[in-house]
Order: structure tokens, then sequence, then C-alpha cells
């Protein structure tokens, strides 16, 4: 009975967020999104932990040129239900859960940003069957260390809050003479971020993933993307040595959300990237 309270609560909430395309069933209940009908499916994954998917459109929208766009919020976020576990492996079980209802029998892409790449990362290691490739952006090092995690007792569930962040832009001027002037800018976005178990359970449970070293079992094409600013902990230095088929991008004034300095250059590389993938 509250299996079946939790779905049709579940369906309401879909009816009241504009866009929305449904939820994937199963506890919790995650809402999602689809943008475009190709027959390549990719999957964004946001960033945080404990984000929810808003702030990756409608740039991410672009990924549609080659395959149809599934945007989702995680669990404890956005419109998904809250859970009472936040483990990293539940994450890996409802990425699953996602793809098993949006692609069915295919194999899928995998679009990260941040803590949405580490999952990306994991998801590869652990079910390397169900994927393409990955797209990654927003890197940092490495968290697993193969131990034990002992769970605490994390705040269940504090309300969400709004930050902005700030990226470097790169604006491109047309001038009379048939030149174009490069200028960079400053531009921001807003992010809802919920904290307490949604955010420091996944991440303090991380522990327990295998050390990096592991992850050279990776082998389907991944496309990485860093920026000058992010050089000091986006790890891109090492992963480019453990993944055995990985195609680095580094983008001009580019910061940890290498996809908002410039969307243009990124979002063609992209879709080349799935373009070519598909094609082999």
């Amino acid at each position: 009975m509250k299996s079946w309270l939790a779905f049709l609560t579940c369906w309401a909430n879909a009816l009241l967020s504009f866009g929305q395309d449904g939820f994937i069933v199963g506890n919790p209940c995650l809402a999602y999104w689809q943008v475009g009908q190709q027959k390549e499916t990719i999957i964004v994954l946001h960033g945080g932990p404990a984000a929810q998917h808003e702030y990756l459109r409608p740039e991410f929208d672009a990924l549609q040129q080659n395959a149809k766009v599934i945007f989702y919020d995680q669990r404890g976020c956005g419109k998904s239900q809250q859970a009472n576990s936040y483990t990293w492996q539940e994450h890996v079980a409802d990425l699953r859960r996602v793809i098993k209802q949006v692609a069915k029998k295919q194999k899928v892409f995998l679009a990260g940003s941040s803590w949405g790449s580490t999952l990306a990362i994991i998801y590869a290691y652990s079910h390397p069957s169900d994927i393409k490739g990955l797209i990654l952006s927003g890197t940092y090092q490495w968290e697993g260390e193969a131990k034990e995690y002992v769970p605490h007792s994390w705040p269940v569930h504090y309300p969400p809050h709004r930050e902005s962040f700030e990226e470097k832009r790169i604006l491109m001027n047309p001038l009379p003479t048939s030149e174009v002037a490069v200028d960079t800018i400053t531009v921001s976005k807003t992010i809802e971020l919920y904290t307490g178990s949604p955010m420091s359970e996944t991440r303090m449970s991380f522990i327990s993933a295998p050390v990096a070293d592991c992850l050279r079992q990776i082998k389907v094409p991944i496309l990485l993307f860093n920026g000058p600013l992010s050089q000091s902990f986006d790890w891109v230095e090492r992963y480019v040595k453990l993944f055995p088929n990985v195609e680095l991008h580094t983008l001009a004034a580019a910061g940890h959300d290498a996809w908002f300095s410039n969307p243009d250059l990124f979002f063609s590389i992209s879709n080349e990237f799935i373009r070519k993938t598909v094609d082999k």
C-alpha cells in the first residue's frame, strides 16, 4: 500500500513539474526529462553531489543532435524522492534503473559534470556492458580507497538553498576588418543544493570505491575536458594515463565547468565524439 501511495505521489508531482516526462519506477522515484527523439541515448549526470539537473540546461540540450538526451534529478534532489541511503552504490543502482527504463536493451552514452563525472566513471567501471562512451568535465581527484565505509548519522535532509557560481566565457566579436576579437567575460548561473545526507553520505561513502588504478579496466571511448583554470585540481593528467581510450580537450579560459566557458565548441566536439563512436 505504501509503495502505491509513493507511486501516486510521484505522478502527482510530475503533473506539476513543467516539461517533466515522468518518473523512473522504483524506490525512490526519480524525476526525468527527455530532449530529442534520436535512436542513440545520452544520460546527463548533474554535479553536487546533491544538486539537481536544471543548471545544465539549456546548454546540454545541444547533445540532441546525435542522441536523445535524458536528464534526471538524483535521489533526494529536485523533483526526485528522498531516500534512506545516499551511498555511491545506491547512485549506481539508480542510474542502472534509468538506463533500463529509457534505453531498454541499448548501450548509452553518459555525460557527467563534476560529481556527475565521478558517477559516470564508477558506473562504466561497474557496468561496462551498458556503456558506449563517456563525456567528462569538471573532474577532480579520484577518492576511492577500497576501504570500508562506516555509516554516520548524517542529518537526513535539509531544505535546498540556492548558490551562484561563476565561470569565464570566451566571447567572439567580429571586427569591421573581417577579423574576430576574442574577449573573456565572467558569467554566472544559479544552482540548487541539498545538504545533509544527500551530500555528505554520497561523498563520504566513496572511500569504499575501487582505487584509481582499477580504472584502467574501462575500455570504452572517453572524451575528457578541462581548462587552464582547473588544472590545479582536475586530476586530468592522471586520468589520461589511466584511461586506455581517452581524448582530451583543454578549452581556453575554462574552469571547473568547462562546458560553460565555450558551449559552442564544447558541444561541437561532444556531438562529433558521439557520431564517431556510433559509426565505429
